[in-house]
């Protein structure tokens, strides 16, 4: 009996994503997720947010993940974990990151280094109201993906483009995103 060994490029088996690319265009249902994150209140400004469960395709799959955030000191917190700003720009950079890598893997590109530190302006007079004009949200969102690898400039600069256009949390930080809330008291 012989043992097949799956070939890996920067750790992505690649014939495992060829796999899945066919599965998603064969059948749609198959590109449909739906991920989940419960966050309580701790005491303060911290929260632990919990990740339990994602949605496949129809199918449930267990996640077991914790994620404590809270305030610098000088924000009112206790430094426990990074502030949700923090965990955005965290999402930003490792999806981008996620999609990177995988386009380099699809293309046979070796990577030595891959990084991005990435920036987000804020406003406080936004988040309290002091000024109508200025929103709450980040003013400006600047990063910058520093690689080195086996491609050429201008591969990376295509794989770059590539990536910006495929990452799913570059989009949802560029574009209006239905948002649906509501309010539960419970008594």
């Amino acid at each position: 009996m012989t043992t097949q060994q799956i070939q890996t490029i920067n750790g992505i088996a690649t014939s495992e994503v060829q796999e899945l690319l066919a599965a998603v265009v064969e059948d749609a249902n198959q590109g449909q997720l739906a991920f989940q994150a419960t966050t309580s209140w701790v005491n303060g400004v911290r929260s632990v947010t919990r990740v339990k469960s994602l949605e496949w395709a129809g199918q449930s799959y267990d996640r077991d993940f914790t994620l404590t955030i809270d305030e610098p000191e000088e924000l009112g917190g206790t430094n426990l974990g990074p502030n949700p700003q923090e965990v955005l720009l965290s999402a930003l950079n490792a999806c981008l990151i996620a999609t990177f890598v995988s386009l380099c893997s699809m293309h046979s590109i070796a990577l030595e280094k891959l990084e991005i530190t990435s920036t987000g302006q804020l406003n406080l007079r936004g988040f309290f109201q002091l000024d109508a004009t200025v929103f709450p949200g980040y003013q400006d969102l600047h990063w910058i993906l520093t690689v080195k690898g086996n491609a050429t400039p201008e591969q990376f600069q295509q794989i770059y483009e590539a990536a910006l256009k495929a990452s799913p949390n570059v989009w949802n930080l560029a574009n209006p995103v239905s948002t649906r809330p509501e309010l539960q008291v419970e008594v």
